[in-house]
């Protein structure tokens, strides 16, 4: 009797541990998480090259977290670690780990678990290692389908690392120095000429006969000429005296003024305003949903259906039997 009263508090005892476990992750994300920094969009089209050099001078990019440079250590750390003969099992196998994770988030993954484990209970093992077995193997076979296509990807990307030349200063004067675009940040002075992609937003600070195609940020067809005189309140398909990210130089060349990396740039606010419309409703949507609504239900009704039965001196089996049925 005395151990059945402990048992009582069993589920209460659980449900907290997994509540404080759950707690603990969240402030553990919230303490690594960086800061907000926000950062007002600047209209860098109406201003004249003075204005942008001082708005330039006064902001400053904001300085990693201990967090972030740990974990861009780590990162680097892995990646070497993978290039390494002797680790790179390891590696593959871990990764391997997080693609099948990745494919046993599904829907349906939670219901088959639970009829597996209910059949296993009423002594069909052979159902449940069935169904076990299947489901592995589909998880297996679609995670390492999807490392290949990640790892393809990723060399394809490697080979394709943009660059870009800057300068120390805005004048005429000097040699450009050659660097990885992911390295540009607001206030660098680079060098535009024919056939470059445009690695970044930036100001022109002079140009020369300068065209560039915005076809893949603004439609237009033709390439658009450029210039350094202000365009105050003008769209952007207007804003001469600007190039943008992913446009490419079609003729002349040019020197002009970071304003803009990243996520603040014209290509990815475009991107997120597109990520932004909402998908299609489709049966995998619908099923989710409908998973996630009725499945704490059923496994609700279920476990009091069972307590029930044990309550009342049911045998183990038919009362789980009797669980599984609702």
């Amino acid at each position: 009797f005395i151990a059945l009263s402990g048992l009582r508090h069993a589920p209460v005892d659980a449900s907290a541990a997994a509540a404080l476990l759950s707690g603990t992750r969240a402030a553990v994300g919230v303490a690594m998480a960086r800061a907000p920094h926000p950062r007002a969009r600047v209209a860098w089209h109406a201003l004249d090259l003075d204005a942008v050099r001082d708005r330039l001078d006064r902001e400053g990019e904001p300085a990693a977290t201990v967090a972030e440079q740990a974990a861009a250590r780590l990162r680097a750390v892995a990646d070497r670690a993978g290039r390494v003969p002797v680790l790179a099992p390891a590696f593959w196998s871990w990764e391997l780990a997080r693609a099948v994770r990745g494919e046993l988030d599904d829907p349906l993954t939670p219901v088959l678990a639970v009829g597996s484990a209910a059949s296993a209970i009423l002594g069909s093992v052979v159902d449940a290692l069935l169904v076990v077995g299947a489901l592995d193997l589909n998880a297996l076979v679609g995670g390492f389908q999807r490392l290949r296509a990640e790892r393809a990807l990723s060399g394809l990307l490697a080979e394709q690392t943009q660059k870009a030349r800057i300068f120390e200063e805005s004048g005429r004067a000097g040699l450009p120095r050659i660097v990885d675009a992911s390295r540009l940040h607001p206030g660098h002075v680079i060098e535009l000429k024919t056939d470059d992609v445009v690695p970044a937003d930036a100001r022109l600070l002079w140009e020369d006969g300068l065209e560039v195609d915005e076809s893949a940020l603004t439609g237009e067809s033709l390439p658009v000429d450029k210039s350094v005189d202000p365009a105050p309140k003008a769209p952007v398909a207007e804003r001469y005296c600007m190039v943008f990210e992913g446009t490419t130089v079609v003729a002349g060349r040019a020197r002009a003024v970071v304003v803009d990396t990243g996520d603040h740039t014209e290509s990815a606010r475009a991107v997120a305003l597109a990520a932004r419309t909402p998908a299609a409703a489709g049966v995998q949507a619908r099923l989710q949903e409908l998973t996630r609504k009725a499945l704490p239900l059923t496994l609700a009704g279920g476990a009091a259906v069972t307590g029930l039965s044990l309550l009342r001196g049911a045998p183990v089996r038919q009362a789980v039997a009797g669980g599984v049925s609702v």
